[in-house]
Formats: structure tokens, sequence, C-alpha cells
């Protein structure tokens, strides 16, 4: 049965002092071309790799060993007789953040990878042997330039997390929040004025709407149109009242018992003061659509007093 290799075990920290998580891991592109090298030595093609998985902590593949080759057969044969035990990977960092390990303190972990190829060496991959490569694809060949380039992306993920938004002061009053708020605050106080501008619309919208029918009922009347037109004048009038109600004051007032009642106080008013709300509705509803109208606090007190009679 061939033997089992290691390729990396996210619990143990390596000798360039980060871990390296395997759910981080961008295989595909490894899996199908799954090479195997000697000691990352491009020039010597060992075989290739069969079965890459997890197992536990554990990143593990199994060796096939190119039997028409008497370098890799020498291999193979080292690997047999147990000389040669360790595997190690090539790897592209992508992304990488501090982490608080228990028992470690702070550690550098990758969390984002590319496997470009795997190794038979001497020693292990998470003791002492990584290939690595810079996110542009450069060969990191000194533990300086691997720890300069992992500091880097962490500092460049940490500066981003952390960006902020510098609101004036009439920006911060208006949000109600601080001048350098997090996102996360900005985002809320974002959501809560547009909740508010919604609602705020809705309202001026209705207050529209119920303007446009005081002023179409009281144009019908007076006679100044017929009922039919009512829905048509109160879009025009919604949409622009002013418009609306020039129009509605050059129609000619019909002459009829309601516009001859003078709700300022004329005579024909002062003989209805003991109507109530229901006897304006059925004896007169023209009127009280003017009352409504014209003197909506006389109407609102004319509503409130009426008591049905049971």
């Amino acid at each position: 049965m061939a033997k089992t290799f290691v390729f990396n075990d996210e619990t143990v920290k390596n000798n360039h002092g980060f871990i390296l998580l395997n759910a981080g891991g961008k295989l595909d592109r490894f899996i199908q071309n799954p090479v195997m090298l000697y000691n990352h030595d491009s020039n010597i093609l060992a075989g290739k790799w069969e079965n890459l998985r997890t197992d536990g902590t554990k990143l593990v593949a199994d060796p096939i060993f190119d039997d028409g080759d008497e370098v890799a057969k020498g291999i193979q044969g080292k690997v047999d007789r147990g000389f040669l035990n360790g595997a190690s990977m090539g790897i592209q960092i992508q992304s990488a953040e501090l982490r608080s390990i228990p028992g470690m303190d702070l550690v550098p972990v990758v969390t984002e990878w590319e496997l470009l190829e795997g190794s038979v060496v001497p020693v292990p991959s998470n003791a002492m042997c990584l290939k690595l490569y810079s996110p542009s694809g450069k060969l990191l060949l000194t533990d300086d330039e691997i720890k300069l380039s992992i500091d880097s992306i962490i500092t460049n993920k940490h500066e981003t997390k952390m960006e902020k938004v510098i609101l004036t002061a009439e920006a911060a009053t208006a949000l109600g929040i601080a001048k350098d708020p997090e996102a996360t605050a900005l985002d809320a106080a974002i959501l809560a004025l547009a909740k508010k501008a919604t609602a705020a619309e809705s309202a001026l919208s209705a207050f529209h709407k119920e303007r446009a029918n005081a002023l179409v009922d009281l144009a019908i009347a007076e006679g100044r149109m017929t009922a039919d037109k009512k829905e048509s004048f109160v879009t025009l009038a919604t949409n622009d009242f002013k418009q609306a109600s020039d129009l509605i004051s050059s129609m000619p007032v019909k002459t009829t018992l309601v516009t001859k009642i003078k709700l300022s106080g004329g005579s024909e008013e002062q003989g209805r003061q003991d109507w109530d709300y229901m006897r304006w509705a059925k004896e007169d509803p023209h009127g009280l659509a003017l009352l409504k109208a014209e003197k909506p606090t006389e109407f609102d007190a004319l509503k409130v007093a009426y008591k049905p009679k049971h």
C-alpha cells in the first residue's frame, strides 16, 4: 500500500511562524495537474499525487511515482525504505490575518492560499520546508521576505476593514452619528434616514391627494362641474394644485339652493342652526360638502356632536 504523505497540519505553526488553514486552500488548478517534484526542484518530476483530501486537521495525498524514470524510481526506493518521509507544498499566499490562538497568543493565520505543487522532501513541510510565493507570483526565498509579505497582507486587510468615512459636522448632526463612524453605524443611520424620507414622502402625497379632493368636492358642490369629472380633476390638482385651482375658478358657479347658502352667516344658514349632521346629509348633502370644504372646523364639530337615535 502506498505511503500517505501529510501536506499540512493546520494545528501546527510552521517554521516561518504562521498557521495555514486547510479550508482556505484553492486546489482546483493543482488537481488538474497534480505534479510531484523532489525538494521543489521543477527539473525533477518524480510523479504525481492523487486522492488529495483532508483527514481531521491534516491535508494529505498519496504519491504515484513515475516508474519509467530512473531518478523517480530512486526517490521511490528511498521512500519505501523509510529514508524519505516528508512532503511539502509550493503555495501562493493570498490572504492572512492575526488570530489569538490558545497557547500561542497572536499568530499570523493564512486564510486563503493556492496550492501550486507538492514535493517529496527530506524534512516535513510544517517543520522546515514550505515553498512560498507572493500574491503577485514572486518566489520568496528568505524568511525575511516571507515575513514581510505576510505582514503586508495582514496590514492591508486590517486597514481595509478599519477604513472610515469622515463626515462634515452638518452631515454627522443630521444623521445623529459621529463624524468618523464605523461602517455599520453609517449604514444604520442611512437606512433610518431613508425610512424617514419615505414616510415624509407618503405623508406629503396623502396631503396633496386630500387637498385635491377637497378642492374638487367644493367645485362640484358649487355646480362648477359634474361629479363624473372628479377623478380627472383630482389627478390634475394632485400634480399641480395651482393650475387646477385657477382652472376651476374660471368655471362659472351654477346658481342653486346650495350657492345661495351663505356659510359666513347668511339667512339660509341661520335657519339651519338646529340641523344635525344627519339632517344636513339627508336634506342638503351639497350644502354639507360646502360646509366641509369652507368651514372644516364647524363641519367636524357638527359630525362629532351627532348622536344617532336608537
